[in-house]
C-alpha cells in the first residue's frame, strides 16, 4: 500500500511534491503546533514521506520544477548539500527534468545583461545579469557589472548547471587584485567568483572535459608587449584550482577550443602577434590544429586545416567539430568528422556575400540537441553592406541562424534581444 500512495502521489505534480517534501524537513516540535490544520491524511503522507529510502526522496526531490531549485535550496542544509550534488543533477538528468538553455551574456549600456533561449518555448528573455541585492552582498561585481566591455575576450565553459566565464576583464581592480573567474548558477541564478587562470590571458581556447575546463593559448594581458602563447592549464571547479598542463606545441592568438570524445582541440589562430602599444605587427594565420589527451597528459600530432582563412567559430555535434571561417570576403561552413579524421565543405550560412569580417562583426556557434545556431554577437551586417556600397537587408544586430545537422538546412531563429560588445553564447543543461 505505501509504494502505491508513494506513486500516486508522484501523479499528483511536481509543486505539491515539493509542498510535501518541505513538511518532510520540518522537526517534530515544528509539526505539532501544526497538528489542528493539517488533515490526518497530510500527517500520513508526512510520515511517509519521512520513512522514504534515501534514493526514492532523491527522485521525488529531482521532480522540483526548475524554478523552485533556488528555493528549495533555502529548505535546509540537507536539501542545500542534495541540491549541489552531482548525484541529485545525474537522477534529474535520467528522469528527463533537463533541458537545453542558451544563455547569452553581455553588456548591455546600463550593466551586464543575459538573454536565455529556450528551443521549447520559441523565445528570448532578458534582462539584467545581477540583481541589485547581488551588487550590494557582491563588492567584486560591480567591477564586471559596471564595464560594458568586460566580456569581450572571455570565454564560457559550461559544467553541468553552471557556467565558468574566464577572462573576463574588470573595469577597475585594486593594486595587486586580479581578475576572477565568474561562476554562474544556472539552477539558484547567483553569481559567485572562482580562482583566476594562472596566466591572464584572452583570445584563447577553452572547453570542458569531464567535469574539468582547460585552456590554452592566447595572448597575455599582463604585460606591455603581449605575445602568442603556447601555454595551457587545467581547472578542477571542485577544488576551484588551476594548475598548468604541457605546453601546446605552436603558439596561437585567437584560437578556439572543442571537446570530442575526451581530446581537447585547439583550432586556427594567428601564429604570432606581437604587439608594442598601439602597433601590432604583421600576422599570418595558423592553418592548422593541435590536439591534447588529459589520459596520457600529452599533444598529439598537429593537423592540417584545408579551408585557409580564419575560423571564427565552432561547436561540437556528436562527434563532428562544425567550423565557421572566414577568408578575404567569404564565410564557409566546414564539418570535422573526428572518427574518421575527414574534412567536408557544407553548405554556407544564408549571409551576404561577399562580406569582409571585421573587428566588430563577431558570431558565435553553440549547440541545442543536433542543430548548430549561429549568433551575431557584435557589429552590424547591413553597416558593413553599405560601406561597400550596398544596400542593406534587414540584418542589423543579433542574427541567429540554425543549422539542422539532420536535414542539413538552414533557418532563421528569433534575433538575440540584445547584442553589445562581443557577448558569450553557452548552452547549459539545466
Amino acid at each position: 500500500m505505501g509504494t502505491n500512495r508513494f506513486t500516486g502521489n508522484c501523479k499528483k505534480g511536481p509543486r505539491l511534491i515539493l509542498r510535501n517534501l518541505m513538511k518532510g524537513c520540518w522537526t517534530p516540535n515544528e509539526v505539532a503546533p501544526m497538528r489542528k490544520i493539517v488533515e490526518e491524511e497530510k500527517l500520513s503522507e508526512l510520515s511517509l514521506l519521512n520513512s522514504l529510502p534515501e534514493d526514492l526522496w532523491l527522485e521525488c526531490l529531482a521532480r522540483v520544477p526548475r524554478s523552485s531549485l533556488q528555493t528549495s535550496m533555502m529548505v535546509c542544509q540537507k536539501w542545500r548539500h542534495t541540491l549541489k550534488s552531482g548525484e541529485f543533477y545525474e537522477v534529474r538528468r535520467k528522469i528527463g527534468m533537463v533541458e537545453n538553455l542558451l544563455f547569452v551574456f553581455g553588456g548591455a549600456g546600463t550593466g551586464l545583461a543575459s538573454a536565455v533561449y529556450c528551443k521549447s518555448s520559441g523565445g528570448w528573455k532578458a534582462g539584467l545579469l545581477c540583481t541589485v541585492r547581488a551588487l550590494e552582498e557582491n563588492d567584486w561585481l560591480l567591477n564586471y557589472h559596471n564595464a560594458d566591455h568586460c566580456l569581450l575576450h572571455a570565454q564560457p565553459a559550461v559544467v553541468k548547471h553552471r557556467i565558468f566565464v574566464l577572462g573576463a576583464i574588470p573595469s577597475c581592480a585594486a593594486v595587486g587584485e586580479r581578475e576572477c573567474t565568474i561562476v554562474y548558477d544556472a539552477w539558484t541564478k547567483t553569481l559567485t567568483r572562482g580562482a583566476p587562470m594562472i596566466h591572464p590571458r584572452k583570445k584563447f581556447a577553452c572547453c570542458v572535459i569531464a567535469n574539468r575546463i582547460y585552456v590554452a593559448g592566447g595572448c597575455s594581458r599582463d604585460e606591455l608587449s603581449q605575445e602568442a602563447l603556447m601555454d595551457a592549464e587545467e581547472y578542477d571547479p571542485e577544488l576551484d584550482l588551476w594548475k598548468p598542463i604541457p605546453n601546446m606545441p605552436k603558439k596561437r592568438y585567437g584560437c578556439l577550443g572543442a571537446a570530442v570524445n575526451g581530446i581537447f582541440y585547439v583550432i586556427g589562430g594567428l601564429k604570432l602577434s606581437s604587439m608594442s602599444g598601439l602597433c601590432m605587427q604583421p600576422y599570418a594565420y595558423v592553418g592548422s590544429m593541435d590536439s591534447y589527451n588529459p589520459r596520457t597528459n600529452s599533444w598529439l600530432k598537429t593537423k592540417s586545416l584545408p579551408m585557409g582563412g580564419c575560423v571564427i567559430a565552432c561547436t561540437v555535434v556528436r562527434s563532428s567539430i562544425y567550423m565557421l571561417s572566414s577568408l578575404a570576403v567569404e564565410l564557409s561552413f566546414w564539418k570535422y568528422d573526428t572518427e574518421n579524421e575527414l574534412f567536408s565543405k557544407i553548405n554556407s550560412p544564408p549571409i551576404p556575400s561577399p562580406l569582409r569580417i571585421d573587428n566588430y562583426l563577431k558570431f558565435s556557434c553553440v549547440t541545442i540537441e543536433t542543430s548548430v545556431y549561429i549568433i551575431q554577437v557584435g557589429g552590424s551586417i547591413d553597416d558593413l553592406l553599405r560601406r561597400s556600397g550596398r544596400h542593406g537587408r534587414g540584418l542589423k544586430e543579433g542574427l541567429v541562424l540554425i543549422y539542422d545537422t539532420i536535414s542539413e538546412e538552414w533557418s532563421r531563429g528569433p534575433d538575440l534581444p540584445y547584442v553589445k560588445n562581443g557577448a558569450t553564447c553557452a548552452v547549459v543543461l539545466c
